[in-house]
């Protein structure tokens, strides 16, 4: 299981209303919504146009590659 970081992405509930980061979707996201939240650039994916599901799975199957390439150099060291 890898570990969590600090700016890792993660669901958050929206304090205040804001627009999704998705390039040329400017759909609208008010706050008590849930939306997909990257704290390194501070940007939010809503769930209304789908782009929060889609950021999620994105940083999931990246998540996997890197855990499966780091398992795969720990095999090759031994």
């Amino acid at each position: 299981m890898r570990r969590r970081f600090k700016c890792d992405p993660k669901w958050i509930t929206v304090r205040y209303p804001a627009r999704c980061a998705e390039p040329n979707c400017q759909t609208g996201i008010n706050s008590g919504e849930r939306a997909f939240y990257y704290p390194s650039d501070k940007a939010l994916y809503g769930t209304r146009c789908g782009h929060g599901e889609k950021a999620e799975r994105d940083f999931n199957a990246h998540r996997i590659d890197e855990d499966d390439s780091k398992s795969n150099s720990e095999r090759n060291w031994r």
